[in-house]
């Protein structure tokens, strides 16, 4: 900057130069200068920036972070929102197992450190999670947090026992929360609070880690999660309350997860929420556990949904137009009396791109209910049973797959498209399923329309409803070993099919004979008469092995070439799901064995399992998916792209720094040639004279 005004002051001083020239150097030199102010500032933003959120500054509690699904928690590590102000991005993410690590600190407790309810906090130490100098102690209604305490980094926070907070319990958390960095981490170390009503506007970890119980006899949600609380995860507690224990509107990359939950109204409320997660829950008492509203992106996975009463629904959801969508994985939906009026997922109206995978729904009058018209959901791989109905579908049907599901054992109907059934605008694909012992019927059709499926094993129990074929059954028997396959009526072997189990009959004598993705094997029959005399009980269709399809005897080492094949698959299912399968090194036993045994339906069929509505994947992971993800990988657990939480300062990095100052002399050295091209004549003039 000297420089530029000393070589200002020479050309002033000089009685030759040119009044335009002299001007046109004096803006030069002002815009230059501007363009170095500008970019000072930038550095100072950013400078600003790394000041208030060091590497070092977020505490995230393990317990929250490490078992949610897929996708919802690394959303919050790769996207928080803080106050609307800024984002934290991954590398300023500490794991709390991470030992000395040096947090900020505020002493608010008036008590000797060395006397500080160590007790409380001694599973705390034990795990290196904190150390003394690293923990607000909150221990009497005279400690309580104040704005001018907030410090820049995140804390943990000690909540002691509700007996040290007086009548002012409510408002001295509520103070907390309120004055609590974003990010901190509120542990709840009491046995029991009583009626709590907090609201929560930044992103906060709020957990017990002793399941600490609340109480509330007001119809107030516990946990009220607002616009800014995005990133919030609530867990490990045990409430009795007559209000909502989570109400949430307007926010992304929550996650609410091992909790017990029992309530006379609605246990979680979501609306206007997305990419977020409910995980690992218990509901025993509620009137809804589960109330979902214009939401997407949302993993419902590994709860267990078991009322203590009836008139009540497990999940329900409505307005779902995101294409993330609704992923409910791996749940225990089980409802309390199926003769009494209760409904384990209710779809309401407009309720779109919803994915259910591995859940377990029984005893509830209804099990799934859909009374308007279905877009784009798929049911893949659950099971429905001992219900008074098991599905009931109304109105349009606009994609429509229910595959590898087993729908047995209930009251009424296993799958029943009612009065309002208006028929199909898109794809309806029900095939691979294993309907039996449905009480009147299979599979009903009592709307305007006719309804056609494809191939199931469904007894042939179907009224006013087209099914392609039923199975068949291709029979091997080496003495007392069988080997069993479902084929189609080509003799083609299935996959993707549930996993089920049959009766065997042979000499008066039962064997139970479990088929896993189509395949079964049996040792140990005694007294085998062949084909005609052996029978296959498969749901309510009892057939002698001739009746169900070709059957063979064959010599030992055949036998045990199909033995191995079997062995493999159930050592597989029995390592994780089927749909894991890597069926790839089966493909030299679909057809010939490299010793010349087998046969077509032999080994497993090549072919994708995986499940795709609308050009959008959906699996148990993540996503939540849900990857929800759930959990698959669902568009429930796909990175956030929520606008409202996406805002970033301005930050210079050092490249662009270097790339700014070298452009800015580039463009003045570009200026000053320019200028001394077109007044070349007038500079050698003015040299001429000198």
């Amino acid at each position: 900057m000297i420089c530029k005004f000393i070589i200002f002051a020479i050309f002033i001083g000089g009685e030759y130069i040119k009044e335009r020239i002299l001007l046109i150097l004096v803006l030069l030199i002002f815009f230059t200068s501007l363009g170095s102010a500008a970019a000072t500032s930038d550095i100072a933003s950013e400078n600003l920036t790394s000041d208030v959120f060091d590497e070092s500054d977020v505490l995230i509690s393990n317990d929250v972070s490490s078992d949610v699904e897929s996708s919802a928690i690394d959303m919050w590590y790769s996207s928080v929102s803080m106050d609307d102000s800024s984002i934290i991005e991954d590398s300023d993410v500490l794991d709390v197992n991470e030992k000395n690590t040096n947090y900020d600190v505020i002493d608010v407790s008036n008590q000797d450190k060395d006397n500080r309810n160590t007790k409380l906090l001694s599973s705390a130490y034990d795990s290196g999670l904190v150390n003394s100098n690293d923990v607000i102690y909150v221990s009497n209604s005279k400690t309580v947090l104040s704005s001018s305490s907030v410090l820049s980094s995140p804390q943990l926070i000690i909540i002691e026992d509700a007996s040290h907070y007086g009548d002012s319990l409510n408002t001295i958390i509520q103070g907390i929360i309120d004055n609590a960095t974003a990010g901190s981490t509120i542990q709840f170390t009491g046995s029991s609070y009583e009626n709590l009503a907090l609201r929560i506007s930044k992103p906060l970890n709020i957990i017990s880690k002793s399941g600490t119980v609340i109480s509330s006899k007001f119809n107030v949600p516990v946990f009220t999660i607002l616009s800014g609380g995005s990133g919030t995860n609530i867990s490990g507690f045990t409430v009795n309350l007559v209000g909502s224990f989570v109400d949430a509107k307007d926010v992304s990359r929550i996650t609410i997860s091992k909790n017990k939950i029992s309530t006379k109204r609605n246990g979680i409320v979501l609306n206007d929420v997305y990419d977020s997660v409910i995980k690992d829950n218990v509901f025993s008492r509620f009137d809804t556990a589960i109330d979902i509203s214009h939401s997407g992106g949302i993993s419902i996975s590994k709860n267990n949904i078991s009322p203590e009463n009836s008139d009540n629904t497990g999940i329900k959801i409505k307005s779902i137009d995101s294409k993330k969508g609704i992923s409910i994985l791996d749940n225990n939906i089980i409802g309390f009396d199926s003769r009494k009026s209760c409904t384990g997922i209710y779809f309401g109206k407009d309720a779109a791109n919803v994915y259910l995978k591995g859940n377990t729904i029984r005893k509830w009058y209804t099990a799934i209910e859909m009374p308007y018209s279905v877009n784009n959901v798929t049911m893949y791989n659950n099971t429905i049973s001992n219900n008074g109905d098991g599905i009931i579908i109304n109105g349009w049907i606009n994609n429509f797959s229910f595959k590898k599901n087993v729908v047995e054992n209930n009251a009424r109907v296993g799958m029943l498209f009612d009065d309002n059934f208006k028929g199909t605008k898109g794809n309806l694909d029900v095939e691979n399923n294993y309907f039996s012992y449905n009480g009147v019927l299979d599979l009903q059709d009592k709307g305007d329309q006719a309804v056609s499926i494809g191939k199931n094993f469904a007894a042939r129990k179907c009224y006013r409803v087209g099914m392609k074929y039923t199975f068949k059954i291709r029979s091997r028997q080496s003495g007392g070993k069988y080997y069993f396959s479902v084929v189609d009526k080509y003799g083609n072997a299935i996959s993707g099919l549930p996993n089920f189990s049959a009766k065997m009959t042979v000499n008066g004598k039962s064997y139970t004979v479990t088929f896993i993705d189509g395949k079964a094997y049996i040792n140990g029959v005694s007294g085998g008469k062949g084909g005609s005399g052996s029978y296959l009980d498969i749901g309510e269709d009892n057939r002698n092995l001739n009746s169900w399809g070709q059957y063979e005897k064959i010599d030992a080492d055949e036998m045990s070439y199909y033995e191995e094949i079997f062995n493999q698959l159930a050592g597989i299912v029995s390592q994780g799901d089927a749909d894991d399968f890597d069926e790839g090194e089966y493909d030299n036993e679909s057809g010939s064995s490299s010793s010349g045994r087998g046969s077509g339906d032999s080994g497993i069929s090549s072919g994708s399992s995986s499940v795709s509505m609308n050009g959008d994947s959906f699996g148990s992971s993540g996503t939540a998916s849900a990857s929800v993800s759930g959990a698959p990988s669902t568009s429930a657990a796909s990175s956030p792209t929520s606008p409202e939480d996406a805002v970033s300062m301005k930050t210079l990095s050092v490249d662009d720094e270097a790339f700014r100052v070298i452009g800015v002399g580039g463009l003045v050295l570009l200026i000053i040639l320019v200028i001394g091209l077109y007044y070349r004549e007038d500079i050698r003039e003015m040299v001429r004279e000198e």
